[in-house]
């Protein structure tokens, strides 16, 4: 599991405090709604599944019961992945998931509310195969429901399927970037793309990508002109979301102005008797399926949180009599890359970052 987490994750972790409402009625008998929510990544050595159940109990406060472990968590399931072949869809082979606790895996819960310890979620480590698609089944082994999910695998171990023409060294003249003009109409193009395979068939989908993230991290250094101490710092700039046609082609066009503005805000003023010295930027482009699109696009239109329209999610992909939540995949290429010398010679000059005291690169 990546320790960088991107806005898609984000949303997902919406999923659980949403589950919590005033939408159930108040005066119902206590009822278990489970959420189930994860990310396949192809690259990750370990996957893990989180399995919850939302709570309401009409004699109990919700704030006492967010402080209960059993009040989120299933004692007596089955968490098991079936990976299936996509061309006649038969089940390959069984993968069963053991119950571990994310702080002990050094994924820390935030303190708030609701209970820090214990942490769970459903690990597994196997390889993770982009020929197959991955069905998550959960059985409740106190009343016998099932309740399952099936997602498609992103391919971004082979560069040749998941490309970003900036971290690939088949297209060198592309391998910077450069946004070193100021005028209204300038911009710099991040591009890629997604090649599926002609044997892909996942329920009549051409492909298994649908909308792409981009974030760009500047990092830079502070150099103190007294000591000459230097001490590292960074600001990631959200590029946003783009629709992936079946095509599959990425392309993000990035106003030289809105980079500017973005280094500046990352950075700020300068404090006294400091210089900025840039170091190479870092990408990340993420990819995720028509299952997170739907979400993602459900959630924009319904809302979310304390000003959301309902409390279900209004899209999920989970099927079972009383579950909600998301399983589905992503994608993830990063990388870093060197700022064009032009733009550097731009940024020292500049009226718009002036402030941050910008003097050269880390680097040569």
């Amino acid at each position: 599991m990546k320790k960088i987490i991107s806005s898609f994750i984000a949303v997902i972790a919406l999923l659980v405090v949403t589950s919590c409402s005033t939408k159930f009625n108040v005066g119902a008998p206590y009822k278990n709604i489970t959420v189930i929510y994860g990310f396949l990544d192809e690259s990750d050595t370990a996957h893990y599944i989180r399995v919850l159940k939302a709570f309401l109990d009409q004699s109990k406060s919700a704030i006492t019961m967010a402080q209960v472990a059993d009040s989120s968590y299933y004692y007596s399931i089955n968490v098991k992945i079936e990976r299936i072949n996509m061309l006649d869809t038969t089940n390959r082979d069984t993968i069963h998931l053991n119950r571990v606790d994310l702080n002990k895996e050094g994924y820390q819960k935030e303190a708030g509310v609701f209970y820090t310890a214990p942490n769970y979620a459903y690990k597994f480590t196997n390889a993770l195969d982009p020929n197959y698609f991955y069905r998550i089944v959960v059985t409740n082994l106190v009343t016998g429901q099932v309740d399952s999910a099936n997602s498609p695998i992103i391919d971004d171990i082979d560069y040749s399927a998941f490309y970003v023409d900036a971290l690939d060294t088949t297209v060198p003249k592309q391998n910077f970037i450069d946004f070193s003009q100021t005028t209204n109409s300038s911009e710099y193009d991040l591009t890629g793309g997604y090649n599926t395979p002609s044997s892909y068939y996942f329920y009549g989908q051409a492909t298994p990508v649908a909308v792409a993230q981009a974030i760009i991290r500047f990092n830079w250094y502070d150099s103190s002109i007294i000591d000459h101490t230097l001490s590292g710092h960074s600001s990631d700039y959200n590029v946003g979301y783009l629709p992936i046609a079946s095509s599959g082609g990425i392309d993000f066009p990035i106003s030289d102005l809105s980079l500017y503005g973005a280094l500046m805000s990352g950075m700020g003023i300068a404090p006294a008797n400091t210089i900025r010295l840039l170091d190479r930027c870092q990408f990340f482009v993420y990819l995720s399926t028509p299952d997170y699109n739907t979400y993602y696009q459900s959630s924009l239109t319904q809302g979310t949180g304390l000003t959301g329209s309902d409390i279900e999610p209004i899209s999920t992909n989970i099927l079972g009599p009383g579950a909600i939540g998301l399983f589905t995949s992503r994608g993830l290429r990063t990388g870093r890359v060197t700022i064009s010398t032009a733009t550097v010679d731009s940024l020292l000059i500049s009226p718009l970052v002036a402030a941050a005291n910008i003097k050269g690169t880390i680097y040569h």
